[in-house]
């Protein structure tokens, strides 16, 4: 496999790495929900639900996951592009060599 080559896969596994984080950031979302509750017993009181608001967690974790994948798949357009300018590099010094 040549520098070409290589390259030429970049392209599109930025494309999946872009595409997959946003998924997994949204599907993580889900996951983390909108409210957490619990049911505690308390001696005197009896048992008493206790909830607590996890949407700026939820949010927060939305961003993270998919900024990282934004970055991620923006280094790998980065690397194709250096690749690919180092192969036309080395073509335009092996017709002057």
């Amino acid at each position: 496999m040549n520098t070409k080559s290589f390259a030429h896969w970049l392209g599109p596994i930025a494309a999946v790495v872009f595409v997959g984080g946003w998924i997994l950031a949204i599907v993580a979302y889900a996951a983390v929900g909108d409210q957490t509750c619990t049911t505690t017993t308390i001696p005197l009181a009896g048992p008493v639900e206790t909830c607590t608001d996890t949407t700026a967690v939820s949010v927060i974790l939305v961003m993270v996951v998919g900024f990282a994948s934004t970055l991620g798949s923006l280094m790998l357009l980065g690397l194709r592009f250096m690749l690919g300018t180092l192969d036309a590099i080395e073509e335009n010094t092996r017709r002057k060599g």
